[in-house]
């Protein structure tokens, strides 16, 4: 009776983790016994295919500082090129770049900047799921006259910018014209011009850090500041709201663009050279732009997208602000192949 009971209770866990694994596929996948989720005459869609593509990523990361007067004081990178590969499969997009050296084309006298970024996301039909991180060393001083009183550059090897970036948004026409497969990872194509409002949030950690002060103290008065600092850790929970378009033209070129803009709540720490942290919270505003064009042919794609993400608030007594900028322009080229044909990746909804 007992190795029965046993069997019963296998067989029934068994199709219990089927059943989950099957409610979990639907919901990723979509259910493929239904109609169609999108409307085919605007859509043509490639998820089974695997979509490998090589990567060149430009990026730009700035920190500024803004005195009463209007006055700015901007750190940024020198060598902004990175290369990389990624995978497009279904619901799963993941991207992963990293700087060659050999390849940058950057002034030896301003420093070095290394990088790495790594991008993991789930794209369904009206739900869009993406995490990102960059993390970023090495900066100089832009226009370093005003602030140093000399043209000589001014080099932070040792100064970090590290980025993590978790965004949901939704679209809100239930009409399903508006793939945003086919504008950002051309697992899909938009056979004809379409958009759609959308509503998200976001959540953005910023993190800037030195070795020592990233401002001198020749300057804190000059900044209103009491004491210099080392680190700047800014985490902002947004609520986006804007519109997105993909616009169609010789069947296979497209032209995508994108703006969200929303308020968000903002919790700031400061690490001065003395004393204890300084936090604080406050009302922020989250802005992020795409824009991109290319070709998405049946074999393979072409595209060059660019996205920007800023934020700016307050870090003193009399109006100095601090603003942490991040963006890239990517360059892709990328191949459709047949299903992976991989038992494993079924487990996981793919």
């Amino acid at each position: 009776m007992r190795p029965a009971l046993l069997l019963l209770a296998a067989a029934l866990a068994g199709t219990t983790t089927a059943q989950e694994r099957s409610r979990v596929d639907r919901f990723l996948n979509g259910d493929p016994d239904a109609m169609p989720d999108h409307d085919t005459a605007y859509i043509a869609t490639y998820r089974s295919n695997l979509v490998i593509s090589v990567l060149s990523r430009y990026q730009f990361a700035s920190v500024d500082m803004m005195d009463a007067e209007d006055r700015s004081l901007a750190w940024t990178t020198n060598g902004n090129e990175q290369y990389g590969f990624g995978i497009d499969y279904k619901w799963l997009s993941a991207e992963l770049t990293f700087d060659v050296p050999a390849f940058n084309q950057y002034d030896a006298t301003l420093g070095t900047t290394t990088s790495r970024s790594f991008g993991l996301g789930y794209t369904g039909r009206r739900l869009w799921i993406r995490g990102f991180w960059n993390d970023t060393k090495g900066f100089y001083l832009e226009e370093p006259r005003p602030w140093t009183g000399s043209e000589e550059p001014h080099v932070r090897p040792d100064m970090r910018s590290t980025t993590y970036l978790v965004s949901a948004n939704y679209a809100l026409s239930g009409k399903c014209r508006f793939s945003q497969n086919a504008a950002l990872f051309q697992m899909e194509r938009q056979k004809r011009s379409a958009g759609t409002f959308v509503l998200g949030t976001s959540i953005w950690r910023n993190t800037v850090a030195g070795d020592s002060s990233l401002l001198s103290r020749a300057l804190l008065d000059t900044f209103d500041l009491a004491t210099g600092f080392t680190a700047v850790e800014r985490t902002i929970i947004a609520v986006p709201f804007g519109y997105t378009h993909t616009f169609s033209f010789w069947t296979k070129g497209f032209i995508h663009s994108a703006l969200l803009v929303g308020p968000g709540y903002l919790h700031q720490v400061i690490r001065p050279t003395e004393g204890p942290a300084l936090t604080g919270n406050s009302v922020a505003a989250a802005v992020e732009f795409k824009l991109g064009a290319g070709f998405n042919g049946d074999r393979w794609y072409a595209a060059l997208t660019t996205s920007y993400y800023s934020s700016s608030a307050t870090i003193g007594q009399n109006g100095t602000s601090l603003g942490m900028n991040y963006g890239f322009v990517r360059a892709a080229v990328g191949l459709r192949f047949g299903p992976p044909g991989i038992k494993l990746l079924h487990k996981v909804g793919l």
